[in-house]
């Protein structure tokens, strides 16, 4: 077997947790928690013998039944993961966890509740990471592992969330190293393997995904840099973004995607849960830190956290991706777009539907912005 074989079967072992995900669920022991934003406190629920998954809403493209529910003008993640619901796709759930990321998932928390007989729970998630948020948020949280203890009559302990943070840190970590690789030029796995790893992930499957990532990593370690004429590096942000064709473009074109700063990507794995202390203190001081995302109140830094990646990939330009009705994101482009003027990076916007399959318009538009890069 040559090493691009190598490579390519271990992805591939990573990235069947997420292709197998409900029979791997259901098989499982222990209720099952769906969530929508990875700014769910997975810890929490581990501590209580719960696997905590992330919802895609990739298996129900079909949102009719979700617009009626609430209304044409939201973005397409959100329908489509209403849609899932309405289609009991996650009829083994016993709860789904929702946060304030945005208006939208806060109404969708209400339909939910309202259209659904999964029980829903929702948690305030402050905006900025001032000392009395982390106070405000940190009691949220404990209020989250009260309704957990009363649910499941179970105590989580100290321990137990120290156990499921040392659990999650290693699955940060592995990934982390995974992109190290991006910085390398050691480009031996599509952009769409590098999300569909992140994918992996948030199956909640933690000791499986950590096991599998091991032969991966070892085997990346055995590359060696890419050979020939050095691609342009494009840096990916924006909304919750998993569109196999739009990466596909991007890669054809002749570009190397090195960076996703999106959910499904770097942002997911960023920073690191302090051990020591209060837990629960450490994981909500965590959770506010590490979110760089457009809801927060500070546009500058997440800006700078932008630009920041982008010297550290080493990346060129950046595709500015919003799903269509995706507010906060298309508040902050205009922002976003005029901070990278002044550093003179090129920024390509693009806004779709996430389903979307016609993206001729858009493969127009990428194949123009990356051949611009090459000359």
């Amino acid at each position: 077997m040559n090493r691009e074989q190598a490579i390519s079967n271990a992805a591939q072992g990573v990235i069947d947790i997420h292709r197998n995900r409900f029979d791997l669920w259901r098989a499982a022991r222990g209720p099952k928690a769906g969530y929508l934003s990875i700014d769910t406190p997975e810890e929490i629920l581990l501590a209580a013998g719960v696997v905590p998954f992330r919802m895609t809403g990739e298996s129900e493209s079909d949102t009719i039944d979700a617009c009626a529910r609430l209304s044409t003008n939201y973005c397409s993640y959100v329908l489509s993961c209403l849609g899932e619901g309405l289609a009991s796709v996650y009829d083994f759930a016993d709860v789904v966890i929702f946060t304030d990321s945005c208006d939208m998932r806060k109404r969708l928390a209400e339909t939910w509740t309202r259209e659904l007989k999964t029980t829903a729970y929702f948690v305030d998630l402050p905006n900025d990471a001032s000392n009395i948020s982390k106070e405000y948020f940190t009691e949220r949280l404990r209020k989250l592992i009260e309704f957990l203890e009363r649910r499941y009559r179970c105590t989580i302990t100290d321990d137990a969330l120290r156990r499921a943070i040392a659990l999650c840190s290693t699955s940060r970590k592995l990934i982390r190293r995974m992109y190290e690789y991006k910085k390398r030029d050691i480009q031996m796995l599509t952009g769409m393997e590098y999300v569909e790893v992140v994918k992996a992930a948030t199956t909640g499957l933690k000791e499986i995904f950590n096991e599998r990532m091991i032969p991966l990593l070892e085997a990346l370690e055995a590359a060696v840099p890419t050979a020939g004429p050095k691609r342009p590096r494009v840096m990916i942000s924006g909304s919750y973004f998993d569109h196999a064709g739009i990466i596909e473009v991007i890669e054809k074109a002749g570009a190397d995607l090195v960076c996703e700063d999106i959910s499904n990507g770097i942002k997911y794995c960023e920073g690191q849960i302090e051990p020591d202390g209060d837990p629960v203190a450490a994981i909500a001081s965590y959770y506010l830190e590490r979110n760089t995302s457009a809801r927060r109140l500070e546009a500058s830094l997440r800006v700078r956290h932008m630009l920041d990646l982008m010297r550290e990939y080493r990346a060129g330009s950046l595709i500015y991706y919003a799903l269509k009705f995706c507010d906060t994101n298309l508040h902050d482009y205009p922002y976003v777009l005029q901070r990278f003027k002044d550093e003179k990076i090129p920024v390509l916007f693009l806004e779709s539907e996430r389903n979307g399959g016609n993206i001729e318009g858009a493969k127009t538009r990428i194949q123009t912005f990356i051949e611009s890069r090459m000359f």
